[in-house]
């Protein structure tokens, strides 16, 4: 008898199959500059954990979306998703994803810029996260909004960014069939930045960003029985380089606080940095980095507040044009800043990806993974991946 495992590849390899030869026929008909793309992928994986063991899966991969472009304005719909298989057979959607984006130009100093997305996501059922009897891992639907408008006044210039999101949080299923609710986690959020620049000289800019949100809970913390609503204000000034397309980099520092409503709860303020660097000698060197810092209500003490900050960065070599070499890592500590308790993640890999013809390219990857989050012991997570992407 067949595993449900081996079934699964087997029914989308088919379909896999069937898309290339899709691609094929397309190749003459799709008309140069539609502005369609598409691309579908399978990807095997074989994860292990120090705490839940090893396990594989299967993941389906199809993207899509469509370019519409004029003289001023450009505007990009996109939808994709990612549909796991692991080695029971148990099957959920990792990642389900569409939205908009556009840009206007209203003149050679004015721009407008706005973009719609919504993303459905599910853990697994093994995260250090949930509880260790977790059945049937939440949901999370996350949508955002966001609007700006950039004003370019000689050596001035200026942006004012709107933003919105909504973030819903399902109910974790244990084995024995009771439910945990995480109504307390859903919130609604809306804020507004700005940012004022002078040039310094052609390739030095000086900025002040700031920034104020108001963050809105369903439902109060069954800990504290208080809901965890607040205003975040942050206050930050810094320097941008930009070299042609070759360099650019910024770097700012400033101040955050986050204010509770409920005035049971202790306000916080904190340091606060930011900065992304990109760098791109030639058409062959692709580097990226990032410096985040957040303020957020506590996800491991009721009542208190997180100060979390993300080091993040990604290297890609184009050996020719059939070869590709990739490489991640990302660094993200958080402090709870009232009891001084900290947890951090590692995350780092490395990956190829060959090109066999136009439409065809293969993956492999390994990627490296350690957290620390007490009272969970250290958790170290291996996986391998291997993966074809079929591509319009």
């Amino acid at each position: 008898m067949r595993s449900p495992m081996r079934a699964s590849i087997l029914s989308v390899a088919a379909l896999l199959s069937a898309t290339a030869a899709l691609a094929q026929e397309a190749e003459g008909e799709a008309e140069p500059g539609s502005g369609i793309d598409w691309s579908v992928g399978l990807r095997g994986s074989y994860a292990s954990n120090s705490i839940t063991g090893g396990k594989p899966s299967l993941a389906l991969t199809p993207e899509v979306s469509l370019t519409l472009g004029g003289e001023s304005s450009t505007t990009t719909y996109g939808a994709g998703s990612e549909l796991t298989v692991d080695g029971t057979g148990q099957a959920r959607i990792d990642d389900l994803h569409a939205g908009i984006t556009s840009t206007l130009r209203l003149g050679s100093t004015t721009t407008l810029g706005g973009a719609i997305n919504g993303v459905l996501t599910q853990m697994d059922r093994g995260d250090s996260s949930l509880p260790a009897n977790t059945l049937i891992a939440p949901t999370v639907v996350d949508g955002t909004a966001q609007a700006s408008v950039t004003q370019d006044m000689g050596r001035f210039d200026g942006k004012l960014t709107l933003d919105g999101r909504r973030y819903m949080m399902g109910a974790t299923t244990l084995n024995d069939l009771s439910t945990v609710d995480n109504t307390h986690r859903s919130y609604w959020e809306g804020g507004a930045t700005l940012r004022l620049g002078y040039e310094i000289t052609p390739l030095i800019s000086a900025f002040v960003e700031g920034e104020a949100s108001v963050q809105k809970f369903d439902a109060p913390d069954p800990t504290v029985l208080a809901y965890l609503d607040g205003r975040e204000y942050q206050l930050r000034a810094g320097l941008s380089y930009t070299y042609g397309s070759i360099i650019s980099a910024e770097a700012s520092v400033g101040r955050g606080w986050l204010d509770y409503v409920d005035g049971a709860l202790t306000d916080t303020q904190s340091w606060v940095y930011n900065g992304s660097l990109t760098l791109r000698p030639d058409e062959t060197v692709s580097l990226t980095g990032a410096l985040e810092t957040t303020l957020d209500p506590s996800t491991s003490t009721p009542g208190d507040t997180d100060m979390g900050v993300t080091l993040s960065g990604n290297a890609a070599y184009q050996v020719n044009p059939w070869l590709t070499l990739r490489a991640s890592s990302a660094w993200d500590r958080t402090v709870t800043l009232g009891t001084g308790a900290a947890s951090w993640s590692l995350d780092a890999g490395v990956g190829v990806d060959y090109r066999s013809s136009r439409h065809i390219v293969w993956s492999a990857d390994y990627a490296y993974g350690r957290d620390y989050a007490p009272p969970t012991p250290l958790n170290d997570t291996h996986t391998v991946s291997v993966g074809v992407r079929v591509n319009r």
